[in-house]
């Protein structure tokens, strides 16, 4: 219903552009300019790919591989949780938005390396989507989201693997709704020229993906694709309830999906070994969060309440 499509959280915005005077930085900015206007309570989480904090983020090796197996085969333990939390944090985020939107230039007719060092890092089964019996995805939060790729190209793109690769990763994490918004020939043509028809095209597509991210998912999700509106220093109920049936885990995984909180670790920590849900982080008044039960520091308990 209304009340349960105005709860979404976010739509996701995955920035590989190469600056805010690219061609793609201006498709964008017109893109998210008409998204803001039909969705004008939708967060937008804009993820710089290229940036040293999210990087470093996004750092996944093999010892990150030890600990993700470690903790399937129930081995793992403090140590292997913390070393895997920026990895479920930015999995999370991918997760339970109601959109992606790749910024992404072609590189040697593919994405850049960041783009596909990202997804490497975020698409995990139990994380990001379900391996389902006969054998295909399915997003953890649904199928039918959207998505929209934002590209340019140099020269005609008469080969292009960026594109069905970036259709391919995302339906994996259930937006199977593609849209494409394509710049191509941008070193021969009139650089204003292609601003402009990439602006057209980015407003076209901005409509569309407005319309399918204020949409309940095709099948349901492993919480509810709901979540309460989230406030600058913390959260404000939503009128439906619907949107707090969610678990500890729920609760735990939107809890460090929300980067300008920027909750510490020991404070995650505290509210997983208090297994608290959604009902009970609603309930909770800032007496609560002062307990010494749960020993959280101040400037955490500031930021939640």
């Amino acid at each position: 219903d209304e009340a349960a499509r105005k709860a979404a959280l976010h739509v996701l915005h995955l920035d590989a552009s190469h600056g805010p005077s690219s061609v793609i930085a201006q498709g964008a900015n017109a893109f998210f300019a008409e998204f803001g206007k039909a969705c004008p309570g939708m967060q937008v989480q804009h993820l710089r790919l290229w940036e040293a904090s999210t990087r470093e983020q996004m750092e996944y090796g093999l010892e990150h591989v030890q600990a993700k197996m470690a903790m399937l085969g129930g081995q793992g333990g403090e140590a292997e949780e913390k070393r895997f939390a920026r990895i479920e944090q930015l999995a999370w985020q991918l997760a339970s938005a109601r959109g992606i939107v790749v910024s992404a230039p072609m590189w040697n007719y593919s994405v850049p390396y960041v783009v596909k060092q990202y997804f490497d890092c975020v698409l995990h089964p139990g994380l990001t989507f379900r391996e389902m019996p006969n054998g295909k995805t399915e997003g953890l939060f649904g199928n039918g989201r959207p998505l929209v790729v934002l590209t340019s190209s140099g020269g005609s793109a008469a080969r292009d693997h960026l594109t069905p690769w970036l259709r391919d990763v995302a339906a994996m994490a259930g937006f199977d709704q593609p849209s494409v918004v394509a710049a191509a020939n941008v070193v021969h043509g009139e650089r204003q020229a292609v601003i402009d028809s990439i602006a057209c095209d980015a407003i076209a597509a901005a409509r569309r993906f407005a319309v399918l991210a204020t949409s309940p998912a095709e099948t349901g999700p492993a919480s509810p694709v709901g979540m309460p509106d989230v406030a600058k220093h913390g959260m404000e109920e939503h009128e439906d309830e619907s949107a707090w049936e969610w678990d500890e885990e729920g609760v735990l995984g939107w809890l460090r999906s929300q980067s300008d909180l920027k909750l510490s670790e020991d404070c995650l920590e505290s509210v997983k070994a208090a297994r608290i849900d959604s009902e009970h982080f609603r309930q909770a008044t800032e007496e609560d969060w002062q307990s010494d039960e749960l020993g959280l520091e101040p400037e955490d308990i500031t930021k939640i309440v």
